[in-house]
């Protein structure tokens, strides 16, 4: 049945292939390589929502260097292949993917959620409980590789839950995971510390803005992000789900810190070379005025290189004989289809602007009429809404790239902060949060079912008009004002 189903799709996306190729005409700013773009890349939005990321990803880099969109003088392959698994960002990910799995290995993650968890006054108070141990996991998430801290959290949550009594089905069980689920797409979005969407932005959104993005910049609004998103998240639970507590009162502070080992020497070094790997990274926001020359030199080099010296001095600092962390062991760690869909997805994003493809004027000849008479405040809410609903249906990484592109087209000419506002509807495209297909965890949590629609779609709407109101009240004009070039 599964293998019926992938032919299926795979024959709908050949026949998508077929009528764009040869029923979208050239014209109103297309051009024949726009269209050769489009008879690609739609079929493979398709395949990437209905098969998987992984060959398919493969193929669509396959296929993109057959249009010949991005050839150079000498052949079609070159730079298809260098802004996609030649780029910056594919290196970025191996490394920070890397040290966040030397950081769980060597007990760092699970030391930062016990103390949290473990606080006095957590004990007889349910409701602190759940603000703490939601807490501990956006410090963790914000800083390490979030489906690692994901996967650590939802055990630890479902042992939590197992000692008090609670059962999947149960409301204080749901609003654990949930807390752990939306909270993975907040500091997904809000970071882009070891998270693969937001440097994805960074890196597709450079040729098309004329200035890249910095960790820095984009923190400066992530971090307001996720504290409100913090914020508005506990509401939910406390005034709106309230869920019942009443086994809450086995909880055992004790018990939980009976269980909580001292973090090892090898914890202690990493977490020392993470910490100075953020340091350098974010330096370049506030050290112009300290180091101008170290400034400009850290601007050069990249944002991959901290990362790989950490990762390099892990593997060479022995401990009691024996090296921190063996490269061998840290590369299983990092799957090479995740790699593959994140260089496909960024040479993707550079090939939609290419003004030689006409595809952002296409789209802003298309859409102008129907939006030319609404203010840009109320365009610019539009395309938050609807990348917030979009996500809810399909990959949160389409759902982003489809409304950075729209944006790009309808706003580039508008006079408003660009990069600014590129960042915000990123964060609302983000927020996949309702449906199993809205972000690439949710399998994590529907398919064991910790998690399901019946239980959770309400409060999760909730949340995200929520969420709305935030980005566009608080999150932009705070954008508008700190994002600077």
């Amino acid at each position: 049945m599964k293998q019926n189903k992938m032919y299926l799709h795979c024959g709908i996306a050949a026949v998508l292939f077929l009528i764009i190729m040869f029923a979208i005409p050239v014209g109103n700013g297309l051009t024949a390589d726009g269209v050769h773009l489009l008879s690609v890349l739609i079929p493979v939005l398709y395949l990437w929502i209905t098969v998987g990321t992984d060959w398919v990803s493969l193929l669509a880099l396959g296929a993109l260097v057959m249009t010949g969109i991005m050839a150079n003088d000498a052949n079609y392959f070159a730079n298809v292949y260098a802004g996609s698994m030649g780029n910056f960002i594919i290196i970025t990910v191996i490394s920070c993917m890397a040290v966040s799995a030397v950081l769980s290995q060597t007990g760092v993650i699970a030391k930062i959620a016990s103390w949290f968890i473990t606080r006095k006054i957590c004990q007889g108070r349910p409701y602190m409980f759940l603000a703490m141990f939601i807490l501990s996991f956006f410090v963790t998430g914000t800083f390490m590789e979030a489906t690692a801290v994901t996967i650590m959290y939802i055990n630890l949550a479902s042992e939590i839950c197992g000692r008090l009594g609670y059962q999947k089905g149960d409301k204080f069980y749901t609003v654990m995971m949930c807390g752990i689920y939306w909270g993975n797409a907040v500091v997904s979005a809000g970071s882009p510390i070891s998270h693969v969407l937001p440097l994805l932005l960074i890196a597709a959104a450079a040729p098309a803005l004329g200035v890249t993005i910095s960790f820095g910049q984009w923190l400066m609004v992530g971090i307001p992000f996720e504290i409100l998103s913090y914020l508005a998240l506990i509401l939910v639970i406390r005034f709106i789900w309230k869920p019942e507590t009443a086994k809450f009162a086995n909880y055992n502070i004790d018990a939980m810190k009976e269980n909580n080992q001292p973090l090892s020497m090898e914890g202690k070094i990493t977490t020392m070379l993470f910490l100075l790997v953020v340091v350098i990274w974010l330096f370049p926001q506030f050290g112009r005025s300290i180091w101008p020359a170290g400034v400009a030199y850290l601007n050069q080099i990249g944002a991959c290189v901290p990362p790989i010296i950490a990762l390099a001095l892990v593997c060479i600092i022995h401990v009691n004989g024996k090296p921190i962390a063996r490269f061998p062991e840290l590369v299983k760690t990092v799957p090479m289809g995740l790699l593959i869909f994140t260089a496909t997805v960024t040479v993707y994003g550079a090939a939609i602007n290419l003004d030689s493809c006409g595809i952002s004027s296409w789209i802003y000849n298309l859409l102008s009429p129907i939006l030319s008479g609404l203010p840009t405040a109320a365009v610019m809410a539009l395309l938050v809404f609807g990348g917030m609903l979009l996500t809810q249906f399909t990959s949160n990484t389409v759902s982003m790239y489809l409304f950075y592109a729209i944006t790009i087209a309808l706003l580039a000419a508008s006079g408003i902060n660009l990069p600014a506002f590129v960042i915000v509807a990123a964060l609302g495209a983000m927020m996949g949060l309702v449906t199993p297909a809205a972000a690439v965890p949710s399998p994590l949590f529907f398919g064991p079912e910790h998690i399901n629609m019946k239980d959770t779609a309400k409060y999760a709407v909730i949340f995200l008009f929520l969420e709305f109101i935030v980005l566009m009240a608080l999150i932009w004009p705070l954008a508008n004002a700190v994002i600077k070039f």
